[in-house]
Parts: structure tokens; C-alpha cells; sequence
């Protein structure tokens, strides 16, 4: 790369991905850049000689009436041959569109290009870290990219112009110290992509330029300057805006004022102004649209005193950052004088420094793991609070993320090189003097003592609490997996003695008997290895029937008093095997603490064979405080306990489980001692008006407790309508060939009926995946985008490619039916499949339903219908966002219109969306009918 030189951005749109196979271009698109500037564009369509598939159609809007009369390749070749000769190909994913290029002109008779090339999509996930996406479309929607016509060739290859021209800017504003540490790594790029990182820096380093004064370089690493936010004092308590005028004067242009907000905020403020002593618990159901979230922040804002914080907890990680993001930003835009808050996660969520900065001297090989590196080393110089969600990354599981997790704030030692930059500690800081503290309902459970106080009782704030219950219980349910730990052992013994890196027993040769040591060592870990095996052997005769499998996976339930029984009666081989890991430890720590005593200094590669043997180490650790916990009578009780076994049924598979059963005293015990009477909240919090699920569920007394549930903002009656299906009638059996069949045939006539953005919610991803499949069969793949979960990625990437795209279907499950935001366009056809029922089977089900029945309640009415009712509310809630918003949903199960239970559900749904029932047939007349008005 020189200083002019000519990049030649190119995109291509082609018949298919292979040219083997037979596929052609059918347009070419190229901006030439020059020193950051556009200096000409070259665009032209290719008549393919072959049928351009209506899919490809469809996405590009390239037809063949429209290739027929553009040149034959043939024709171009030369043209194009020209044109690229001498520049540096840029594209976007450039192992696609050169090849593709280079393949074509070989067919007609003309060399490869003898040319570099670089990619975009890797450049933009180094440079732009915490890009959400980096499809070429979302990275133009994030830069404010002009980019109107996606999957256009001519369109395309603008847009990336415009995006290397900003990524080449990018790359010149790195300090030094960061490009020389991305040159130092010797990254393998797609081509010639890394050699722009040695231009950067030799440009760097022939016209230096001082550090930004928003940066600092510390031990090698430049890091963004954190700051504590000043804090004002002698400042006059805020008076709070009870009245429309004084909040419509507060809200100025920044802010609509919504009756239903303003309501909720007057609610909040009189329950917490309340004689000292006469709070009880608050519960406010505030639909979609109410604007809950600063609804709750405003008034809690002037609530909050210096020395009585409020702990804000919600569901997920992704809702934590959206209300520090949206909801604070907002708040503060409003406020006399702003609020600080911060967001608090477990540790792994966050950068250890020097972890990372040892990593680095390492050579990786792993080119996912080099892209990781550079990627932190970039966002290194923008983030403040070292949390890795900023990076967007889909996985955790990734071994590099658990090299550089942190692991606390106890880790760490004064004289460490980045104690003081240390994003855990400046987190801490932070939380001393901030008015909020925004965590999630795991983080909440598992620190309640250190968030909360039984002497200051800070304010709680439950947002989306109807999934606190079920949090608790997803956190309880853990497994012991045998063969996990066992895999583990013969990892230690094989890093002892490995034959292709560096070895324990090399590290600590010369340590006076180091050889006894280490084979105490091997020995501890062989006997840890044996007792596993061992246990699991005793599990399989003790509990496993004595049959043939099925070739189905197999769990058996255990109760509470045989799990009692077993223990008891192998305490010995427990004992044994906890003395075997102590012994694992102990062996370790004195070979370690010795080799650290000796050594003036220890290399990286040396700390990096010493931390990855203490992490394995460490997860036999953890494996065994689970089975100690279970040990104990008072962990016991109130849970449920089972193995499982593989398809073939075989022993050596077993793995051991257990799980609370409900949270019934929990909360009681565990959460509400330490906080004020908390404020719950959410969208959908109560299944019927006469419903004590809720109460139940989150250990209240009706009675004690104030409610209110907030009318919905939207015209419901305008702008939705309820469609049930009259003919579903095989919904009560939700599986089999003759379902699939009519899901298959339903749907398709729907959504042809309705052509619309549309999201179809199941039960059960194999449901998912059989009716997908089916679907693939008719003409409804050539034309409409089919997207399903667990088939096409994760959660994230489909919701990606459905809002961005046009008339696309989504099939999903679980997760789908709640806690995604799809306003207008996005969302207009939502059709359930089946009444959200969970499936009795589930070991967990049958013990709380048997617990019910114990106590004279009647499982289905206490629990199996008000969560499906609830269920039901929230995948309804996904159609009608804003007051624009225009939508119809059509619920394929006809039990809602024919049994008694039906009649419960109804009334769970809001009165203004009275369901009209009907055939499929009828129901699509009744969609054109409705869709015709807009």
C-alpha cells in the first residue's frame, strides 16, 4: 500500500454463490478511491446467458427481462480486466467477489488479476468493535451511509467506498502504541487486509502526532481516561412535578406527556412519600407504549437521597444497557440536575487488563483468536467500562473470552501494572456515588446482601418481574456431568508430561523434587478421575432401570428422601473424592507457589501454562462445591433431583441434576429483609383479573400489596384484530405428520393471503424445524425470505435479518414471544401456532405440580393456565408497539373458542381486541378485508 494508490471498491450480484456449479455475474459495481476521495464509478448489468432464479429476483430487482438486453460478460471482460489492473481490490467480504471475478475472467480466456485485495468486513470488525452487525446494510444504517438500494451492485460498491474511506480514517487516528501492537500480532487476514495496519504505521511513525488527551498509555496498552462524574453539593432538593403543567413545563420539547405515565409516576411518588413504616409492596402493570421505564425513573429520581440509592433490576443484560442508554439519557435530558447510574453484571462480563495484556505476547494461531485480539485492542481505546457486551459477541464460549474474564476485584493485587486502571475497581467507584444501580435478576439473587441493606433499605425496583420467579429457578437448575469433570483430569494429567508445548514438568525442573511432587500430583488427579467414576457407576445402579433404550434420550426422577438415602450411603466414596481435589489443589499451590518464589520474573508464556492448568483446576473446583452444596440437608429441601442418559441409554453418559421446585418463601427470606417494599413492574404481570399467580409466585400478600394495572395508549379496536382458527382442531396433539401438515398449509395461506412482515411463534423447536422444512416445499420460499430459530442462527442474527428485511416470515420459539420491540413495517402478521402450554413431562413440572396437588390445589388452575395465559398476553403484546402500528393476529387452536379454559384465556386479553373465529379460509378473507384499509 502507498500513499496513491487506487483502491477499486467492487460488489457483484450473481445468479448464486458458485461458479462451479455454473452461476454468472449479472452486475458488476466499482468506485475507484484515491487519497480518501471517490475519483469515478463504473456500474454495468451482465446478461448471465442462463435464467436469473426468482429468489435472486426478488432480493436484487434484477430481472431477466432487464439482463437480457446487457452485455454477455464475454463483451466486458477486457473493459473490467483494464479497469482493475494496477489498483488494490476492496470489497465487501473479498473472498467471494474476486474469485468469483478472477473465475469468470479465466472462462473467457484472460489471466487472474495479479492484484492485492482487502476486505471490509473484517477491517469494520476490528475498527468498529461494537458494531451490532456487519452486514453492509448495518454498518450504512450505523455511519449515516447513503445506501438506498441494498443488493444493487452499483449501490453497494458506493457504500463500501464511502465505508473504507472511513475505516482508513479510522486506522490513521490509532495511537502508535495500538498499531504496533495490532502489526506485532502478524494477524492472518482475508489477503492482503493486514498490510493497511504496517502502512498505518509507518505513516504514524513518519508524521507522529501527541496522544488524544482522552487517552493514556499504560504498560503497553492505550486505554480511554476514565472520570468520576463531579458531584454537586449544597444543591436544594429537586421539588417534584405532581401536577400535568408543572411535568408538561419539565418535559418541554424533550417529551410528549402520556395521561398513562404521568399516572404511574403520581402512583409512584404518594406510595414512597408515605409515613415512615406504611410502605407496602407496589405493582404496576404498565402496557406497551406507557413509556414504563421513565415512568419509574422520574419520580424515583427525586425520590433518591445521597445515602439511600435505588437498585434497578430487569430481566436480561441486553434491557440493563438499554435503560442506562435510552431510559437515563432521557431522564437526564429532563432533570434540573442529572442522576448518575451505573450497570452492574458478574465479573466474566468484564476486561481483566493484564490478562489481556499477557495474551498478547503469546503467538495465537487460532485466526479467530487473532481477529478477538485486535478487536480488543481497538476497543480498548474507546470503552470506559470494560464490559464485553459492548463488543456484541453472540458467544462466551469462545476458551480466549474465559482467558481474559475477570475474576474480581479480590484477584487483584496493589502492585499489579493495571490495578489502577482496572475497570472492576472504577466500577466500584462508580456504584459508591451513583443514584442508580441497574443490574439483572441473576445478578440481583446471587448479591442481595451487598446491593441491599437490612439498616438503609435502598429502593427496589423489579422491572419485567414476572421473570424474577422463573430466573431463580433457571439459576437453581444445574447439573453435575461427569464426564465434564472426567475429561477435565485427563487434561491436567496430559499438561503435566504434553509433548509439543511447554509441560508442568519442564516449568518446574528445577525445583528440589519436583518429579515426586508432580507424580503426587498425577496420582491425585488419576484418583479424582476413579471416584467420578465411581459415583456415576453407583448413580446408574441405584437409580437407572434395568432396560433397553429406545433410542430416546432417557431422565429419571428423584426424589428429595432417595437422594437423602444415597448420599448417605456413599459418603464415603464423596469423602474420598473430595479429598482426592483438595489434594489436586494442594499439590499444585506448593509446585506454584515455589516456582513464583524462584523466579526473578516470570515469562508470559510460562503464566499462560500456569493459568490454563489452575483454570482446569478450578472447574473441578466448582464441580465439587455443587455436589457439597446438594450434600447439605437445608440445600436439599425444595428441590427436585434427576440423571439423564443418551439415546443408547448408556451408563458412562449419566449426568446428575438438580433444581429448586418453586420459589414459594424465597423472596421472602432471601430478597425483601435487605430493600424498602419493592416497586414491581412490567408490561403483563397478571394472567386474569381474579388471578393469584402473580402474588403466589413472587411471595406477596394480595392484601398487602398495592396494585395497578394502566390501560393501554394504543386504539387496539382501530388498529388490531383476533383471529382464532375454527378448523385446528389436532392442536391438543402438537406433534406428528397430520400437524405439521396443516401448520404448513395454514400458514402459507396466510401469509399469501397477507403478504406482510410476519412472526410465527411455536412451542417446540422441532415443531419449528419439521413445519420450516415443509414450508420449503411450497412456492413460498421462491418469493418470501424464511426464516427459523435454531435453523438459520441465533437469536440475535434472525431478529437482524427480520427487521431489515422485506416480507420476510420468522418461525420462533421460547424467547420469541417476549422482549422484542418490532414497530410498524417490522411487524404487521403474527401468527401463534398453538396455545403456549408448557409440557407437563419435564421432571421440575411434575415435582411442583405433585407439590400443588399436596397441597390441595389443582396444578392446572394454579399454574398451568395462568403462565399459559400470561404467556399468551406477552406474544400477543409483540404486534401493536406505537399508535401507527397496524397488525392482526391468528391463533391456529381452536381450544380457545371450545373449552371452558378458553374462556379464562379471553379474558386475560385486552377487551379491545375482541377475537373473531372462523376457517382458515374465512380468516384470510377477514386479513385481505382488514390490510385493504391501511
Amino acid at each position: 500500500m502507498k500513499p496513491n494508490t487506487t483502491y477499486a471498491v467492487v460488489d457483484i450480484e450473481t445468479t448464486g454463490t458458485s461458479v462451479k456449479d455454473g452461476d454468472r455475474i449479472i452486475q458488476i459495481g466499482c468506485a475507484f478511491v484515491k487519497n480518501n476521495k471517490i475519483i469515478n464509478t463504473f456500474a454495468t448489468d451482465v446478461n448471465p446467458l442462463t435464467t436469473v432464479p426468482p429468489m435472486i429476483e426478488n432480493l436484487t430487482g434484477i430481472s431477466n427481462a432487464r439482463v437480457r438486453k446487457a452485455p454477455p460478460f464475454d463483451d466486458l471482460a477486457g473493459t473490467i480486466y483494464s479497469l482493475l489492473q494496477g489498483t488494490v481490490f476492496v470489497a465487501h467480504n473479498v473472498n467471494f467477489d474476486l474469485p468469483f471475478i478472477n473465475a469468470e475472467l479465466q472462462r473467457v480466456g484472460y489471466p487472474e488479476l495479479p492484484i492485492q485485495a482487502v476486505d471490509t468486513v473484517a477491517l469494520s470488525q476490528i475498527l468498529l468493535p461494537t458494531a451490532p452487525g456487519f452486514r453492509l446494510r448495518d454498518l450504512s444504517q450505523l455511519l449515516n451511509i447513503d445506501h438506498n438500494h441494498p443488493h444493487a451492485a452499483d449501490s453497494d460498491a458506493v457504500a463500501t467506498a464511502h465505508l473504507f474511506i472511513f475505516l482508513q480514517q479510522r486506522l490513521a487516528q490509532l495511537p502508535l502504541i495500538t498499531l504496533q501492537q495490532m502489526v506485532r500480532l502478524t494477524p492472518e487476514l482475508p489477503r492482503d487486509t493486514a498490510e493497511l495496519f504496517d502502512y498505518a504505521l509507518q505513516q504514524g511513525k513518519q508524521h507522529p502526532t501527541s496522544l488524544p488527551k482522552d487517552l493514556v498509555v499504560c504498560n503497553g496498552l492505550a486505554l480511554r481516561k476514565k472520570r468520576l462524574p463531579q458531584q454537586a453539593e449544597g444543591r436544594a432538593p429537586m421539588r417534584y412535578p405532581l401536577t400535568k403543567a408543572q411535568k408538561t413545563h419539565l418535559f418541554g420539547d424533550d417529551l410528549t406527556y402520556r395521561p398513562q405515565q404521568a399516572r404511574m409516576m403520581n402512583q409512584i411518588y404518594r406510595h414512597y412519600t408515605k409515613a415512615e413504616g406504611q410502605t407496602s409492596p407496589l405493582m404496576i402493570e404498565a402496557p406497551t407504549g406507557t413509556g414504563k421505564t421513565l415512568g419509574y425513573l422520574l419520580p424515583l429520581a427525586y425520590l433518591a437521597q445521597p445515602d439511600r440509592q435505588v437498585v434497578i433490576s430487569t430481566a436480561t443484560t441486553v434491557l440493563q444497557t438499554q435503560l442506562l442508554e435510552q431510559g437515563v439519557q432521557l431522564l437526564n435530558t429532563l432533570l434540573p440536575h442529572p442522576v448518575t447510574a451505573v450497570v452492574i453484571k458478574g465479573n466474566q462480563h468484564y476486561v481483566d487488563l493484564q490478562r489481556f495484556a499477557r495474551g498478547l505476547a503469546l503467538h495465537e494461531h487460532s485466526k479467530q483468536t487473532q481477529l478477538l485480539k485486535l478487536r480488543v485492542l481497538v476497543w480498548l481505546t474507546m470503552t470506559t467500562t470494560g464490559d464485553l457486551d459492548e463488543l456484541h459477541l453472540t458467544t462466551y464460549q469462545a476458551p480466549y473470552f474465559s482467558e481474559i474474564a475477570h475474576h474480581g476485584v479480590a484477584s487483584l493485587k496493589a502492585d499489579d501494572p493495571f490495578f489502577k486502571e482496572d475497570f472492576l475497581r472504577f466500577r466500584d467507584q462508580l456504584i459508591a456515588q451513583a443514584t442508580f444501580l441497574i443490574t439483572n435478576h441473576a445478578y440481583l439473587m446471587q448479591h442481595v446482601a451487598q446491593l441491599g441493606s437490612r439498616q438503609q433499605q435502598p429502593l427496589l425496583v423489579l422491572d419485567e418481574a414476572q421473570h424474577l420467579p422463573e430466573g431463580v429457578l433457571r439459576e437453581s437448575r444445574q447439573t453435575f456431568d461427569f464426564n465434564f469433570y472426567m475429561a477435565a483430569c485427563h487434561s491436567l494429567v496430559s499438561r503435566i508430561d504434553q509433548e509439543h508445548s511447554l509441560n508442568l514438568r519442564a516449568l518446574f525442573a528445577e525445583q528440589p523434587q519436583s518429579d515426586y511432587r508432580l507424580q503426587l500430583l498425577t496420582n491425585s488427579l488419576n484418583d479424582t478421575d476413579l471416584h467420578l467414576q465411581q459415583l456415576q457407576a453407583a448413580l446408574a445402579r441405584t437409580f437407572v432401570p434395568q432396560q433397553k433404550g429406545n433410542n430416546q434420550p432417557a431422565e429419571y426422577a428423584i426424589t428429595t428422601e432417595a437422594a437423602t438415602e444415597f448420599f448417605a450411603e456413599n459418603n464415603t466414596l464423596i469423602r474420598q473424592l473430595q479429598t482426592a481435589i483438595e489434594n489436586c489443589f494442594l499439590q499444585f499451590q506448593q509446585l506454584n507457589e515455589q516456582y513464583q518464589h524462584d523466579q526473578p520474573e516470570v515469562l508470559p508464556t510460562e503464566q499462560h501454562v500456569l493459568d490454563g492448568f489452575y483454570h482446569r483446576l478450578q472447574e473441578l473446583r466448582q464441580g465439587y462445591d455443587l455436589l457439597r452444596a446438594w450434600l447439605m440437608p437445608a440445600t436439599r429441601q425444595q428441590r427436585v433431583f434427576w440423571i439423564n442418559l443418551n439415546q443408547w441409554h448408556d451408563r458412562g453418559s449419566l449426568t446428575f441434576s438438580g433444581s429448586l421446585i418453586d420459589t414459594r418463601g424465597y423472596f421472602k427470606a432471601q430478597l425483601y429483609p435487605y430493600f424498602t417494599a419493592p416497586l414491581f413492574t412490567g408490561a403483563t404481570l397478571f394472567a386474569t383479573g381474579k388471578s393469584q399467580y402473580v402474588y403466589a409466585e413472587l411471595d406477596l400478600d394480595q392484601k398487602k400489596t398495592e396494585r395497578h394495572q394502566l390501560s393501554s395508549p394504543f386504539d387496539l379496536e382501530k388498529q388490531a384484530r383476533l383471529m382464532v382458527a375454527t378448523d385446528a382442531k389436532s392442536a391438543e396433539q402438537p406433534s406428528g405428520k397430520q400437524r405439521v401438515a396443516y401448520l404448513t398449509k395454514a400458514i402459507s395461506d396466510i401469509v399469501q393471503a397477507a403478504p406482510k412482515q410476519t412472526l410465527v411463534l411455536f412451542n417446540s423447536l422441532n415443531m419449528i424445524e419439521a413445519v420450516f422444512y415443509s414450508l420449503h416445499q411450497t412456492a413460498l420460499s421462491a418469493n418470501r425470505e424464511l426464516l427459523a430459530q435454531g435453523v438459520n442462527g441465533s437469536r440475535e442474527k434472525l431478529l437482524r435479518r427480520f427487521m431489515q428485511g422485506d416480507n420476510a416470515i420468522l418461525l420462533g420459539a421460547a424467547s420469541f414471544w417476549e422482549g422484542i420491540d418490532l414497530p410498524q413495517e417490522q411487524l404487521e402478521l403474527l401468527i401463534i401456532t398453538q396455545l403456549p402450554f408448557e409440557s407437563p413431562d419435564q421432571t421440575t413440572t411434575k415435582a411442583r405440580y405433585q407439590q400443588l396437588r399436596q397441597a390441595d390445589l389443582n396444578p392446572f388452575y394454579n399454574e398451568a393456565l395462568p403462565k399459559a395465559a400470561l404467556k399468551l398476553r406477552q406474544g400477543i403484546g409483540r404486534l401493536i408497539r406505537t399508535d401507527q402500528d397496524r397488525g392482526a393476529a391468528v391463533i391456529l387452536d381452536d381450544r380457545l373458542m371450545t373449552k371452558r379454559y378458553g374462556q379464562t384465556i379471553l379474558k386475560a386479553l385486552p377487551k379491545t381486541m375482541p377475537p373473531m373465529s372462523g376457517t382458515v379460509d374465512q380468516i384470510t378473507d377477514e386479513l385481505q378485508s382488514f390490510f385493504k384499509t391501511d
